[in-house]
């Protein structure tokens, strides 16, 4: 399974990429690092055939270093050509065709034993492509592995689309559990970006939810009061009715003008599942 490792803070031109990872867009001011795993060529533990593996081994010690490298060449017309036939849904197409684009612009060794090169010609590396057992699981046991897991997508029977790249984006979705399944994934690092909010972004999304809500002159004052409370422009001391609890989990820096929210897993739980109604469309 891909893990978010970093955060790309100087742009993601001069992060020192290793080899299985790439920079991942998350918005305007963010980019993380995704490393993909390390043990894909690693035969133990998977089940294999036997004599097919026997047989692998035998044909593939009768081809010469050139025969090899000739074989394992795939054009990126070629890529594009397999990719329409066996990813049904466009939006995954488009998907992994801006990742093969990236790659071929930036070089980065991000699917190891896998190679791009500049002319967008896919191949593997020299240490997989003489190592017959390498290859072999490549191809056979995690390509078999990818076909499962494509033809395993829940895909819509009108327009074969996966539910990730569903055009029913208008129709709110529960959040649910899902976000546990990515946050087991993040580095402490992506963690604590990920909780790192603008103060000027909140004060646009709780305007905006103000109104949306129609809240009257007075609550809304209110709502803004404990928001310049919270940022630290009004003194919480010389406040009447002010509320510690309210605040438990958030502090704020005032010169980086942005707040930190407590990164525990429960307590990320507990604010998402209070959200979870405006998340579904409340």
């Amino acid at each position: 399974m891909a893990r978010l490792v970093a955060v790309c803070r100087d742009g993601e031109e001069e992060f020192p990429f290793e080899r299985r990872q790439i920079p991942l867009y998350i918005d305007d001011t963010l980019t993380m690092v995704m490393e993909f795993p390390d043990n894909v060529l690693n035969l133990d533990g998977h089940q294999n055939n036997g004599a097919q593996l026997k047989q692998f081994i035998q044909r593939h010690s009768m081809l010469k270093q050139q025969d090899l490298s000739i074989a394992m060449v795939v054009t990126s017309r070629e890529v594009l050509s397999a990719l329409s036939q066996l990813v049904p849904c466009v939006g995954c197409r488009r998907s992994v065709e801006r990742l093969f684009s990236q790659l071929v612009e930036s070089g980065n060794p991000a699917l190891e034993p896998l190679t791009v090169g500049p002319k967008g010609v896919l191949s593997v590396t020299r240490s997989c492509m003489t190592d017959a057992k390498k290859l072999y699981t490549l191809f056979y046991v995690h390509g078999s592995k990818l076909n499962d897991m494509i033809d395993a997508i829940p895909k819509s029977k009108k327009n074969k689309r996966c539910q990730l790249h569903s055009l029913d984006t208008h129709k709110p979705k529960p959040l649910g559990g899902c976000w546990m399944d990515v946050w087991e994934l993040m580095s402490q690092e992506c963690r604590d970006e990920v909780v790192l909010i603008d103060s000027s972004c909140l004060l646009e999304t709780l305007e905006t939810y103000l109104r949306k809500h129609r809240f009257c002159t007075d609550c809304k004052n209110k709502v803004l009061r404990a928001y310049n409370i919270l940022i630290g422009e009004l003194d919480c001391s010389k406040e009447k009715g002010y509320c510690a609890a309210l605040y438990e989990g958030l502090r704020c820096c005032p010169h980086e003008r942005h707040i930190h929210v407590c990164c525990e897993t429960d307590f990320i739980a507990h604010l998402l599942g209070r959200a979870e109604p405006e998340f579904a469309g409340g």
